[in-house]
């Protein structure tokens, strides 16, 4: 009689197996990448917030931030930069002695952020997402977080930070403890 073998994992389990892992993984591999240079980092990213937050800038929504900087620091990717507005620009800099307000947390809580799957006052209120400083700044920034209408910006950035972020979240959700209660004596 031959024996039957099992079959193979279905190509779906997978896929969603590596990129579990490899996302799972992600932010440590960033923080050992040699980065660019911070001049071509702050080129980029302040070109691309010029366009996504075009609206919000016009309307004066970040005429608060005037000569005040906050600090973002994404710990599991050794990631950590200075916001500022000046000029009608949103400004990049990592040479700021002392920010006004950081904003701290792991990659995933600020693309749940992003991806708006999590409320921002969850994030912050759990603390998740940590404000320090001049917490009446960092409410204000908050809130005006909260207002962006991010259904202007490009669909496919939406849909690509919301799935980065779905998969994210279920990455955390699966390698998270279970709790069991106690069982009654």
């Amino acid at each position: 009689m031959i024996p039957t073998l099992p079959l193979p994992p279905a190509p779906a389990s997978i896929i969603n197996n590596i990129s579990h892992k490899l996302l799972n993984n992600i932010p440590g591999i960033i923080s050992k990448l040699p980065q660019p240079p911070f001049f071509i980092q702050k080129k980029v990213a302040e070109q691309v917030l010029q366009k996504l937050m075009a609206e919000q800038i016009e309307m004066g929504d970040f005429d608060f931030l005037q000569g005040r900087w906050l600090q973002i620091s994404i710990e599991d990717m050794g990631l950590d930069f200075f916001l500022g507005f000046e000029n009608e620009q949103l400004i990049l800099s990592n040479q700021i002695k002392q920010a006004d307000v950081s904003f701290r947390g792991c990659s995933r809580e600020f693309l749940l952020l992003a991806s708006r799957l999590e409320d921002p006052d969850t994030l912050f209120f759990q603390r998740r997402l940590v404000i320090e400083g001049d917490t009446e700044l960092g409410l204000y920034i908050k809130n005006s977080i909260d207002g962006i209408d991010f259904d202007n910006w490009p669909r496919w950035l939406n849909q690509l930070i919301k799935k980065i972020a779905l998969i994210s979240n279920s990455i955390q959700d699966e390698s998270a403890p279970s709790f069991s209660p106690p069982k009654p004596a």
